[in-house]
């Protein structure tokens, strides 16, 4: 997926989780890290406050906001998604940003679509650019 992104121009920017984000750091060094230390408050808000500078960027982090999100489940093979991966995802559909979420099941909603990006299945849902990245 890194190889895609990048392949399109696209930056890759992540949290600083261990899981898929450690994954994503490995796959690409040079990847924004966001961290929920940067934040103030307790942890689950400066967790909340990282998951939305990812997705909706953060003018004094000097992010611009995602052009598009990819979602992973959790390793290990959970049905369900995390809370801060639960986040990102209603944010990016808030923001009418294309999305793609890795396997199943299926995201609730209509207008989602199957779609295998490198080799991986998961659903793709475009609201208005018609293009993932």
């Amino acid at each position: 997926m890194v190889g895609l992104v990048l392949a399109s121009g696209g930056v890759v920017r992540v949290g600083d989780q261990r899981g898929v984000d450690a994954a994503v750091v490995r796959a690409c060094p040079g990847a924004q890290v966001v961290r929920a230390s940067q934040f103030p408050g307790p942890p689950k808000a400066r967790l909340a406050q990282r998951t939305r500078a990812v997705v909706l960027g953060h003018r004094a982090l000097g992010l611009p906001p995602a052009s598009c999100l990819l979602v992973f489940p959790p390793e290990g093979g959970a049905p369900a998604l995390g809370p801060g991966s639960s986040l990102a995802l209603r944010l990016a559909l808030e923001a009418r940003l294309p999305v793609w979420v890795a396997g199943e099941p299926r995201p609730q909603g209509p207008g989602w679509a199957p779609l295998a990006l490198a080799e991986v299945p998961g659903w793709a849902l475009l609201p208005i650019q018609g293009r993932l990245f």
